[in-house]
């Protein structure tokens, strides 16, 4: 099934806005793997047992940007999101993975976050923080998505020099009314108040939680209270 939709491409993207939360201004769009064949979650799972994840996850890339880069339908300015799995900036052959975006998409330099994935720990942390390194040299921003809920330490999101650390939507949920998870978002934002570090949060779904993370000082939020996915129209 995951050849056949690699070699097929039978998959495709939805979009879905990210605001800066003291104005409310879109700061621009995360890509979201999309297929019928299943939940992402799912098919990258059996991408990895099949030994083709990163094959689907470089493919994923590309495709996003062959799409966005190559109409003009897309409404998304500013920042482009990416989602990408540990193990795939791992690869032998990422670094000629990225010199391929670089001379097919030179602007991806200047727009483009990757998102590391918490689906899976990294093997080699050394090498996580080399290739992040590399990435952001090129000019690109590098984000942790779902904190909180996978295999990031807050040792290696401090190492990292994140542009950007996505808060799991947990920490979104009834906000408003759980002291302790305001507690911690204020610690998270104190902590990275003197660095280039922005804190976004996840699955903002009320108001009231909104109007919280507002409150605490939350740099960027995201979540179908603000929009929903929408379809990646492909021409």
């Amino acid at each position: 099934m995951i050849q056949g939709l690699i070699e097929k491409d039978e998959f495709t993207h939805s979009y879905q806005y990210l605001y800066r939360i003291e104005n409310m201004s879109a700061i621009g769009a995360e890509f979201l793997f999309r297929a019928e064949q299943g939940n992402p979650e799912f098919i990258f799972q059996m991408a990895r047992e099949t030994k083709k994840l990163y094959e689907l996850d470089t493919k994923s890339i590309d495709k996003a940007l062959q799409t966005y880069y190559s109409q003009q339908t897309i409404p998304i300015d500013g920042l482009l999101f990416i989602n990408i799995c540990p193990s795939t900036i791992l690869h032998t052959q990422f670094p000629s993975f990225v010199a391929h975006l670089v001379e097919q998409f030179p602007e991806s330099c200047k727009n483009v976050v990757f998102e590391i994935s918490e689906s899976e720990k990294a093997s080699s942390e050394k090498l996580l923080k080399e290739r992040i390194h590399f990435l952001k040299k090129l000019g690109y921003k590098i984000a942790v998505d779902d904190v909180g809920k996978g295999w990031s330490s807050l040792n290696l999101i401090i190492e990292l020099d994140l542009d950007f650390i996505k808060l799991d939507r947990y920490f979104s949920i009834d906000l408003a009314t759980t002291p302790k998870k305001q507690k911690m978002i204020q610690l998270l934002l104190n902590f990275f108040e003197d660095t280039k570090t922005s804190l976004v949060i996840e699955g903002i779904e009320t108001s009231l939680d909104l109007q919280m993370a507002q409150y605490l000082g939350v740099h960027f939020c995201q979540g179908y209270l603000l929009s929903k996915p929408m379809p990646v129209l492909e021409v």
